[in-house]
């Protein structure tokens, strides 16, 4: 993959001047296989996001996730405990490098799955223990990979100084998004659906040159006189002038005996213009794969509550990003015998799940009356003080296996 990008490079190098080389120009995008889409308008990572649809979607899901606690775990005897020991848990819990807090970093990261399909966390660790001391986001054109003809795969780093590294898979921790098979980096939304996103693009700026010309349409000046080219070209400067200023003074346009103008451009309510729009908000929703009601298009929303809606962005949206990001960081974090004793990576999805205080009261009750959590567990939950006595199971009185239910029955009566 590494030597194909650098034929394209040399490629598009040989093929224009020096002086003409630029990321704008439209000969070496049609050479990077980037070029303009139907709507003959450039989308990129940064241009999509201009889309705000698309804005919304990707802002929703990195801020989402960046707001779920991530946690390291360790196995024991009694099920699991949080590793707060472990160094590791502070950096991804709390702060992974000195410029980043943790929501942050996970947002980039997130940002970076959604527009471009890859993130890569650069890992820092001290070269005597090999302990983790930081973990730094950088930009995905910043890094190469490469399979070298041994098989193995190293990564290609530009540091901050232009310096050029070398990696392995565990120092540069990569996640990779949706992709095809065989490939070492994940689909861009922006690269397999520009000419959707184009679209969006195509008539939010049809529709700021419409408004922005005073709502008038396009069309032609018809007049009995006859010109030539100089003259024709005088005439029509003249009028885009005189029609200019009438607008910004507020005055009625008026022409004169022998001049007609005439709309040649279909008018906005004959387009469906107000349907095409709503329609490409659901097709962006569609390529982040967000719910129409997440992106205050609520005409169709169909959710009961809260915590039904949430769980279904949590199920069908954030689930895959929040997988990713656990297998990588179990696969480059930890090492084999530390995966093998039990330790993991996990976020905590409680709070998107919590509901409303009626949902949780219930859900409480249940759980307590069942046997399944205790008191203080309960008001860890809550974010209460813990109580001294308030760590035991309990279960109702009132129920017991049928078989025994008479033996208990008597031993009771006997009792008092």
């Amino acid at each position: 993959m590494n030597i194909i990008r650098r034929g394209l490079l040399q490629a598009a190098t040989w093929a224009l001047k020096s002086a003409d080389i630029s990321l704008s120009n439209p000969m070496l995008a049609r050479v990077l296989g980037v070029g303009p889409t139907w709507a003959k308008v450039n989308v990129t990572e940064t241009t999509q996001l201009q889309i705000t649809t698309a804005w919304s979607a990707v802002r929703l899901i990195a801020e989402a996730v960046g707001t779920l606690p991530l946690h390291l775990y360790r196995t024991t005897t009694k099920g699991r405990e949080r590793a707060k020991d472990d160094p590791r848990y502070e950096l991804v819990r709390w702060q992974p490098c000195d410029y980043l807090t943790a929501p942050e970093w996970k947002e980039s990261m997130v940002v970076s799955l959604a527009t471009m399909g890859q993130a890569y966390n650069p890992v820092t660790r001290f070269e005597s223990t090999g302990r983790v001391i930081s973990i730094q986001p950088v930009h995905k054109s910043r890094v190469t990979p490469e399979v070298r003809q041994d098989g193995s795969i190293v990564y290609h780093l530009t540091d901050r100084n232009g310096r050029p590294r070398t990696l392995t898979r565990r120092d540069v921790l990569p996640v990779r998004g949706f992709g095809g098979v065989g490939d070492l980096e994940g689909f861009a939304p922006h690269r397999m659906h520009s000419n959707s996103l184009a679209l969006s693009v195509a008539m939010e700026k049809y529709a700021a040159e419409f408004f922005g010309s005073g709502g008038r349409p396009q069309g032609i000046l018809k007049t009995k006189a006859e010109f030539g080219e100089q003259d024709r070209d005088q005439i029509r400067l003249g009028f885009a002038k005189y029609l200019q200023e009438s607008r910004e003074k507020g005055e009625l346009p008026v022409l004169d005996g022998e001049t007609d103008y005439l709309a040649i451009s279909t008018p906005n309510n004959e387009a469906q213009f107000i349907e095409s729009r709503k329609l490409q908000i659901a097709e962006v929703a569609r390529i982040y794969r967000v719910p129409l009601h997440m992106l205050m298009e609520t005409e169709k929303a169909s959710y009961n509550n809260t915590e039904q809606a949430n769980k279904h962005f949590l199920d069908y949206t954030l689930l895959a990003y929040l997988t990713r990001i656990e297998a990588a960081l179990n696969s480059c974090l930890l090492e084999p015998s530390e995966r093998a004793a039990g330790m993991y990576f996990e976020f905590d999805v409680n709070n998107l799940l919590r509901g409303d205080s009626q949902q949780r009261g219930s859900y409480y009750m249940q759980m307590r009356q069942a046997g399944a959590i205790t008191q203080n567990e309960i008001r860890t939950r809550e974010n209460l003080p813990l109580v001294d006595g308030a760590d035991d199971l309990h279960v109702p009185l009132n129920m017991a296996p049928s078989d025994q239910l008479a033996e208990i029955l008597n031993r009771n009566k006997g009792g008092a």
